[in-house]
C-alpha cells in the first residue's frame, strides 16, 4: 500500500524539476508514488520521466495549460495514497519531511493536514531566510486574516479524503491558490506543525507569485470569497502584510512604479508612517537601494535549524542546476 501520493505540477521547467523529483524520490521510510502534471509545456517532461525508469512516477498531460490549480486537482483525481502531498516544480524537499508529517499526523489524530518549516533558497540553494509553521493547531482564523503556512504550495501533506471533500484548488486562482485551499483546511480540521526546515522554497524572479498584478487581482477575489465568514468570526484580512508583500514582489522584479504605488497605499490608507522611509528608498538611485538591500539582516535562524537545513541541501548547491538532463 502507498502511504503518500505527490503531486508535482509542472510547466517548462523541465531540469528544475528533475531537480525536485531527485528530492522527492529520496524520502525516507515512506511509500509514495508521484504523479507529474505537465501543464501544456513544450519541453517534453515524458522523455524525462521515462529517463527515471521509476515505478513510482507516473505522468499526466494537459494539452493546452490550463493553470496550476487545474494542474493540481487532476494529480488529486489520480491519488490512491490516503495521504496527498503537493510540492511545486522549483521546490526541494529534505528526505525526512514525509516522515516526519505523518509521525507528527499519528501524534495527533484529530488533524488531517500538517505543514513543516521551510528555509527560502536561491538557485545555489543559499539559504536567505526561513519560516516556522504557526504552533496552534486551530489555524482557521489566523489564515483568513493573512497566510500563515510557509513554503507556498509546496510544504502541505493532507488527507486525500478531506482535499476532495474541501473541493480541492480553486481553478478561479493561481498565485494564491495554496493559500485560499489552505483556509478551507483550516476552517474544517486541526493541522499538525513539523517545526524543522523541511523544505527548501525556491526564490526566483521567474517565480510565479511574482505576477504581481494577478496576486492584487486574486487578493481581492480572495477577499470577496471569505467575506462573509470573516465577518461571522470578527476576522479582519491584514492589508498591510500583504501590501508589503506586494510592495516586495515588484521591487525585487524591477517594478520601482509598482512598488511605490503599494507603498503609498499603506501609508494614505493605512496610514503606515514606515512607509514614507520605503518611498524615498524607492525613489533613490539604483546604486543606493543595492547598497541598502546589502546591508540587510534577516532574522536569525535557529543554529540547529541552519546546521540541518544546509546539511539536506547539500547535495544541490554546486553547480546542479547547470547539469544537462539528457532526453
Amino acid at each position: 500500500m502507498v502511504d503518500v501520493t505527490v503531486i508535482i505540477p509542472t510547466h517548462n521547467r523541465r531540469q528544475l524539476l528533475a531537480r525536485t523529483l531527485d528530492s522527492v524520490l529520496a524520502q525516507h521510510d515512506v511509500d509514495l508514488d508521484v504523479v507529474v502534471v505537465d501543464d501544456g509545456g513544450a519541453d517534453d517532461v515524458g522523455s524525462l520521466v521515462a529517463c527515471l525508469d521509476d515505478a513510482r512516477v507516473r505522468l499526466v498531460r494537459h494539452p493546452e495549460s490550463r493553470g496550476v490549480s487545474a494542474a493540481r486537482n487532476s494529480g488529486i483525481s489520480q491519488a490512491t495514497a490516503p495521504w496527498v502531498a503537493f510540492v511545486d516544480d522549483d521546490d526541494l524537499w529534505a528526505p525526512t519531511k514525509l516522515r516526519s508529517q505523518l509521525d507528527a499526523l499519528a501524534a495527533r489524530p484529530s488533524a488531517r493536514w500538517s505543514c513543516t518549516g521551510a528555509v527560502n533558497i536561491d538557485a545555489q540553494c543559499r539559504i536567505s531566510g526561513w519560516h516556522a509553521p504557526p504552533p496552534d493547531p486551530s489555524v482557521g482564523d489566523l489564515l483568513l486574516s493573512q497566510n500563515w503556512i510557509p513554503g507556498g504550495g509546496s510544504g502541505v501533506l493532507a488527507s486525500r479524503d478531506l482535499t476532495l471533500a474541501i473541493g480541492g484548488f480553486d481553478e478561479a486562482l493561481s498565485n494564491i491558490a495554496d493559500w485560499d485551499f489552505y483556509i478551507r483546511l483550516g476552517l474544517t480540521a486541526p493541522m499538525a506543525p513539523v517545526f524543522r526546515p523541511h523544505l527548501g522554497y525556491y526564490v526566483h524572479t521567474q517565480g510565479m507569485a511574482h505576477g504581481v498584478e494577478r496576486s492584487a487581482r486574486e487578493y481581492r477575489y480572495l477577499d470577496v470569497k471569505y467575506a462573509a465568514e470573516r465577518a461571522r468570526r470578527g476576522i479582519q484580512l491584514n492589508e498591510e502584510v500583504w501590501l508589503q508583500y506586494l510592495a516586495g514582489l515588484a521591487y525585487n522584479a524591477g517594478r520601482r512604479r509598482a512598488g511605490l504605488r503599494f507603498h503609498g497605499e499603506m501609508l494614505v490608507r493605512l496610514h503606515r508612517w514606515r512607509s514614507l522611509l520605503s518611498i524615498g528608498v524607492g525613489l533613490a538611485p539604483e546604486r543606493v537601494r543595492r547598497a541598502r538591500a546589502r546591508r540587510y539582516v534577516p532574522p536569525a535562524m535557529p543554529p540547529d535549524w541552519v546546521d540541518e537545513a544546509q546539511g539536506w541541501l547539500s547535495p544541490y548547491t554546486s553547480g546542479w542546476l547547470d547539469q544537462t538532463v539528457e532526453p
